[in-house]
């Protein structure tokens, strides 16, 4: 605990104003589920683009990047071409064809790509698990958070984070999310570039910090990291970034295929920003406290004790941007995976009021889950988040990169796919991660494989279910 100035109190009640504001005023014009759920198919290039931004850079970045940063020093930094690679498949491959779909949600593709409600009910459940892993990592977070500021338990700084974003989730649905995403954007990139130069001034400057460090441990300013290690965490994060559920489920928002291409773009320089300052940021604490008991407590402690107070409060309003913003997409795509893709399903002649009704029960709850897991310690928030990241590449990259993109793709391929992915990751990680591999390649590895062999030997999809994806199908070409 460290003396709390006013001035914390004042930005954060402020910062916390404005967001619910912004879900109420986004709110009013959502009159059907498909209004709530894609934001009416209205969201621009800037804005989408700081909305993807927001909702990548999570808990992971601010706190658990940081916080490996602060333990480990610079390698890590090396993940991030992994992450970005993923966008460019994301962006050449994947998005124009999602947002040209024209769906409500990421299971809509595996249904119709794939002519199976089966697929799409799996994807749904698979989807609703691994983003209760990675909640888990978001409530920590927040717990760290509030408990290193203001000392109060964790699991109740993690009650108030979540408690806030639920109001603005239910209320304006992704339409409030995007307008806040974008506003969070906007305070994360901001506050941390303006920081930096006022922590390296504290720490003694640039110099000082480097020579420090190396003699503290020579490995912080080299590699830490095996360059083994580092192609998996690049790969982990960029393979589920290329198919993220949550940020596939933007670009339904986005206005136009070009609106896609130019958000992904826009998205980059946020990214960029934040990646440089969150290295620079956890070296800089690791010279001025040493011996911080736990890494992730490093962005707080920076924020409370280091920085002038506006400065320091509008940099905890920025971890705090960076959880609500994943944990509001991440909910809204959980919930629609129940109300519009499992109880759609289970009740295909459901009313729009029913779905709207099950979807905002299935916020609250899934939102409480992962509470259950959290009041118990983790591992570091960063490591959560990777694992979260690897299930979710596991079960999806082949079927939505290589479904997009090769029309022999089957049903059969699909469903074994996903679920040989899942059980490889989970089978792998159980048994210690032999020969050292990360996860997410043996689960990539054995998913694609799958995919491709059973889909050689099994029944091909109809034309009519891949015309969305494709154009015009060789019986269209034979009638014209």
């Amino acid at each position: 605990m460290f003396e709390i100035s006013p001035v914390f109190y004042y930005v954060i009640i402020g910062y916390f104003i404005v967001i619910l504001s912004i879900g109420f005023w986004s709110g009013r014009g959502n009159k059907t589920s498909e209004d709530h759920l894609v934001a009416n198919r209205s969201i621009g290039a800037l804005i989408g683009g700081a909305a993807l931004a927001a909702t990548q850079m999570s808990a992971g970045t601010f706190v658990g990047t940081m916080g490996v940063h602060y333990l480990t020093g610079a390698s890590f930094m090396w993940f991030w071409p992994g992450l970005w690679l993923g966008w460019v498949v994301s962006a050449i491959w994947v998005a124009p064809k999602f947002q040209r779909f024209n769906g409500v949600t990421v299971p809509d593709y595996v249904e119709a790509r794939y002519n199976s409600k089966a697929g799409k009910v799996i994807a749904a459940v698979l989807i609703i698990v691994a983003y209760t892993v990675y909640l888990i990592g978001q409530y920590v977070a927040g717990g760290v958070l509030m408990n290193t500021i203001f000392g109060i338990p964790m699991i109740w700084g993690a009650i108030i984070t979540i408690g806030i974003t639920m109001i603005y989730t239910l209320k304006g649905g992704m339409k409030a999310t995007s307008y806040s995403d974008f506003v969070q954007a906007i305070i994360m990139a901001g506050c941390f570039f303006a920081a930096i130069p006022l922590l390296f001034s504290q720490a003694g400057g640039f110099g000082y910090v480097g020579t420090l460090l190396t003699d503290l441990d020579a490995s912080i300013t080299g590699w830490h990291f095996s360059v083994k290690d580092l192609i998996g965490f690049g790969l982990a994060f960029g393979l589920s970034m290329a198919i993220a559920p949550y940020e596939l489920a933007r670009m339904y928002t986005l206005k136009s295929q070009k609106t896609v291409r130019l958000a992904i773009g826009f998205s980059f320089v946020f990214q960029a920003i934040v990646a440089i300052s969150v290295a620079l940021g956890g070296m800089a604490m690791r010279s001025i406290f040493p011996v911080l008991g736990n890494g992730d407590a490093a962005s707080s402690v920076m924020a409370i004790n280091v920085l002038p107070p506006l400065v320091g409060a509008l940099l905890m309003v920025a971890i705090l941007a960076s959880i609500m913003s994943t944990v509001s997409g991440i909910m809204i795509v959980s919930a629609s995976g129940v109300s519009h893709d499992i109880f759609g399903v289970i009740k295909p002649n459901a009313t729009d009021r029913q779905k709207m009704r099950v979807n905002r029960v299935a916020v609250i709850v899934l939102a409480c889950i992962p509470l259950i897991f959290a009041i118990k310690p983790f591992d570091m928030v960063q490591f959560i988040v990777m694992l979260q990241a690897s299930l979710v590449a596991s079960f999806f990259f082949a079927i939505v990169v290589v479904g997009l993109n090769w029309k022999g793709a089957t049903k059969a391929g699909a469903i074994s796919a996903m679920l040989g992915g899942v059980a490889t990751v989970l089978v792998y990680f159980l048994i210690g991660k032999p020969f050292g591999l990360n996860e997410v390649i043996p689960g990539v590895l054995v998913s694609l494989i799958i995919l491709l062999v059973v889909s050689k030997f099994t029944k091909p999809v109809p034309e009519e279910s891949l015309r969305p994806f494709f154009g015009d199908t060789k019986e269209d070409k034979k009638a014209a």
